[in-house]
């Protein structure tokens, strides 16, 4: 089987209010799909792309206000996701911590393992869950997680 890798973009046109999603690979357009705003989704979505966007200039911006869909998770994975939503901007855990915050200090490699089924990392923030030797795993990359780290002013 053959993979093709296409890179898509997206964004608000506020002029039509639409969301536009480009879809292209590095020689061609694939797809534009243009997709119509439901009342009511604009405030969330909006504030949260910006909220998105001052995180990623190094801006600390609280993102546990935010409620995150968490069905599809064990009742266990539901337990280490929102736990980590109270580990704040600059500061980070051990997953050995972690796992003691929700009652079970033996589960630190299920704890681990819940982390990496995260669908939206960095409103639930992942990237502050370390390994008492060091940053530990991250499912985009650990060289990711050390980006993110640095962004908030931490240094392994």
């Amino acid at each position: 089987m053959i993979m093709e890798k296409h890179a898509m973009d997206c964004f608000f046109a506020k002029n039509v209010k639409r969301w536009v999603a480009v879809k292209a690979d590095p020689v061609s357009i694939r797809s534009v799909k243009l997709f119509e705003q439901r009342s009511g989704e604009e405030s969330i979505t909006m504030q949260v792309t910006h909220d998105l966007q001052r995180y990623f200039m190094g801006e600390n911006v609280d993102f546990s206000f935010y409620d995150v869909d968490l069905s599809g998770y064990t009742p266990f994975q539901q337990e280490v996701l929102t736990a980590t939503r109270s580990v704040h901007w600059g500061t980070c855990i051990t997953y050995s911590r972690l796992a003691g915050m929700i009652g079970r200090p033996k589960a630190v490699r299920a704890v681990g393992n819940a982390l990496g089924s995260n669908r939206v990392p960095v409103i639930i923030p992942c990237h502050r869950i370390v390994s008492k030797h060091g940053p530990g795993g991250y499912s985009l990359g650990v060289g990711l997680k050390l980006e993110l780290l640095r962004l908030e002013s931490i240094e392994f």
